[in-house]
């Protein structure tokens, strides 16, 4: 589970700009799995649509892509709970 601290408000978009990379800033990882979620190196903060942010602690942070969690952003493996209808080539002719 990721622990997740108090809401806040987002920063404002103009102090957001990262500029130039720092000596020593690694990249992030962000690793789309599938059918599953987005795995992210974290910690990390997200940026809510209402602006709040939610942060994670945790060394790899799963965010959800299906739209199903009850946790969202984060994934809470709903996606596996629902299997995809199978494609069928049409109704079967009549006899």
């Amino acid at each position: 589970m990721e622990t997740v601290h108090e809401q806040q408000p987002a920063p404002d978009p103009a102090d957001r700009d990262p500029g130039p990379p720092r000596p020593g800033a690694r990249a992030v990882r962000v690793t789309p799995l599938g059918e599953g979620p987005l795995l992210i190196d974290g910690p990390v903060e997200i940026v809510m649509p209402d602006g709040t942010v939610r942060r994670s602690d945790r060394p790899v942070v799963a965010l959800c892509r299906c739209r199903r969690s009850l946790r969202d952003p984060f994934c809470d493996t709903s996606h596996r709970r629902r299997a995809r209808a199978r494609r069928t080539e049409g109704p079967e002719p009549a006899a």
